[in-house]
């Protein structure tokens, strides 16, 4: 009966760390950052660490919210002229813990889920225009953060 106490106690130890070690890798683990797809390599932009958190882990964000972003960006991403087709437009970039932007990533799909790709020229000009946001929170720490561009039939239907 001794023998089941002290199996049951390290079973629960086990598990305790095990669920710590999960813990924490989900969340400050996002991955490694191809720096082959950063689109705006050049720039003096550095993350503060190693550690990047993401954006629903961190509270990291735009002061004044998705208002805010829209508000500033909106008028110049609808001046822009995207490929025809229906879907969504990811744009991924870094806070650091300076409220600072960059080591931007641009992904988009169609409605199928299928990869479409954008020209470097287009992609350039939405991180230009992304970066005219300059009210970030970071919290005193690197956060990944993301914008939405809904897409349909070459026009900007929402921005999220």
């Amino acid at each position: 009966m001794k023998y089941i106490n002290y199996f049951v106690y390290l079973t629960i130890i086990a598990a305790l760390i095990f669920s710590a070690i999960i813990y924490f890798s989900f969340k400050t683990k996002v991955g490694r950052i191809d720096k082959k797809e950063i689109i705006d390599q050049g720039t003096s932009f550095e993350p503060c660490s190693s550690t990047i958190y993401e954006y629903y882990g961190s509270k990291a964000g735009y002061k004044t919210e998705r208002y805010g972003i829209r508000k500033v960006i909106s008028e110049p991403i609808h001046q822009l002229n995207f490929p025809d087709f229906s879907g969504n437009i990811n744009v991924r970039f870094v806070i650091n813990c300076k409220n600072e932007i960059g080591y931007f990533r641009i992904k988009a799909v169609d409605q199928d889920y299928k990869k479409v790709v954008l020209s470097d020229n287009l992609q350039k000009k939405i991180v230009s225009i992304v970066q005219q946001l300059k009210d970030w929170n970071g919290k005193n720490i690197d956060s990944y953060y993301q914008i939405q561009l809904k897409l349909k039939n070459g026009k900007v239907e929402d921005i999220f």
